[in-house]
């Protein structure tokens, strides 16, 4: 059996979660938790979902076997930020570490192994913060022959972290999503303010995107995620990345949250080869870094934005999304990085 602790994280989508319980099934953890959102009151139809969604899970559960199943039910609705941050409070209240998966983000079995492994082998490493299932699109040529590598922030489509990680990260974003006659509980704070002067960020993009992020209130654009990331570069700390997809994200459409594009492809997930090769040194992979950060611009950039704004059609928007992800344009945007570093000196 699988000895790390398994999170899900649902809300009102019972066909995805029943695929990701049936992975999770498949990998057969001694301890699942599941963290459910509650309905929307002005949306009739969440009721329903979500109800569907919690006899799945209670399905799953009569039918564990040795697998422990608890779960944290909400019965009003937190919002993806609250859900999950107070959801994965609840969690590393009890465990040491765990594997998160959201509804979504389905996973080839190797997967778990994965992260075991490198939960294990970093345990004591304080640099390492995240374990990564997925790269985003990122492609498989500058990992050369090692199983993933170092970054400044990878991929939630399917991670894993440490207790004292989470921790370290809700000491600094103690964001409680307790709701007053002034305020919902939904914005960001922050006991000490983001220092991204040790981020190890190398292009000038991110460096504005993340520094954009840190002093916003938008929690749609800048969600939870990106205020985890936050912390992990405020403290000087790495995430891994895996040299091909191990996750992939099924959840694009007009049930999600954030993903509601039309499906952008991000690459199918295919199983890891064992024994993992390792990084010959924890440090950051500048080149690895480098692409996921242009991805980053591609979805979330300045540009990106404008285009959105502009472009309302979803057929021409998939054309330019397929033309900016195109090989010859990746490759001309990964040369006119490398020579802007080259010129500021870096």
């Amino acid at each position: 059996m699988l000895a790390t602790p398994v999170v899900l994280i649902v809300f009102n989508r019972p066909d995805l979660t029943r695929r990701v319980l049936e992975a999770v099934r498949a990998a057969r953890p001694r301890h699942v938790l599941v963290v459910a959102d509650g309905p929307r009151p002005d949306r009739p139809d969440d009721a329903v979902r979500c109800a569907e969604v919690r006899a799945l899970v209670e399905e799953f559960a009569a039918r564990a076997g040795e697998t422990r199943v608890e779960c944290r039910f909400s019965e009003r609705n937190l919002g993806v930020e609250g859900n999950v941050e107070t959801g994965l409070d609840w969690v590393f209240g009890q465990v040491d570490r765990a594997i998160v998966l959201e509804d979504d983000c389905l996973p080839d079995l190797t997967f778990f192994r994965f992260c075991e492994e490198l939960l294990d082998r970093y345990a004591d490493d304080d640099r390492v913060w995240q374990v990564a299932g997925n790269g985003l699109g990122v492609t498989a040529a500058p990992f050369g022959e090692d199983s993933y590598a170092f970054t400044a922030w990878a991929s939630v489509w399917g991670w894993a972290t440490w207790a004292d990680r989470w921790q370290r990260h809700r000491a600094l974003f103690p964001r409680d999503h307790v709701a007053t006659a002034h305020d919902r509980g939904d914005r960001p704070v922050r006991t000490r303010p983001v220092d991204l002067t040790g981020a190890q960020l190398v292009t000038r993009g991110a460096r504005r995107h993340f520094a954009e992020a840190a002093a916003s209130a938008d929690v749609v654009t800048h969600g939870w995620d990106k205020h985890w990331w936050l912390s992990v570069m405020h403290e000087h700390g790495l995430c891994v990345t895996p040299a091909h997809n191990l996750v992939e994200n099924v959840g694009f459409g007009e049930h999600a949250t954030h993903t509601t594009g039309g499906g952008a492809d991000y690459g199918r997930a295919r199983p890891a080869a064992f024994p993992l090769r390792h990084p010959a040194q924890v440090a950051l992979d500048v080149e690895v870094e480098r692409d996921l950060e242009l991805v980053l611009g591609r979805v979330g950039g300045r540009a990106a934005r404008v285009a959105r704004r502009l472009v309302r059609s979803p057929r021409m928007r998939t054309v330019l999304r397929s033309a900016v992800d195109s090989g010859p344009a990746v490759a001309a945007a990964r040369t006119i990085s490398r020579w802007t570093d080259r010129k500021a000196g870096r």
